[in-house]
């Protein structure tokens, strides 16, 4: 009887063992994934960053005449602008047409 415990005893070790293993490694390349997938949100938000601050650059108003005048661009004459603009007129016409579609 007593030896039946020994073999039952050792068997649940060994199998508590092989278990403890397992999760071992399972964490272990969890942790791996984690670091991996947290380097790169750091990118990720670095090249957010990036572009957010290329946006502000761009939208800058002087930034942009420079360009155009670097690009052989002149400001127009009071003379050459057109402005556009809707009349009621319009508007009411493209809401009855929109109604009717």
């Amino acid at each position: 009887m007593n030896a039946r415990r020994f073999w039952i005893f050792s068997i649940i070790i060994c199998l508590l063992f092989i278990g403890l293993v397992y999760q071992t490694t399972r964490y272990a390349a969890l942790r791996t994934e984690v670091r991996e997938l947290e380097r790169s949100e750091m990118d990720l938000l670095k090249v957010g960053r990036e572009l957010d601050a290329n946006i502000a650059k761009l939208a800058n108003l002087e930034h942009i005449e420079r360009a155009a005048i670097q690009k052989g661009m002149k400001v127009a004459a009071p003379e050459q602008r057109i402005i556009v603009t809707e009349t009621q007129e319009q508007k009411a016409s493209e809401v009855s047409n929109n109604g009717k579609q």
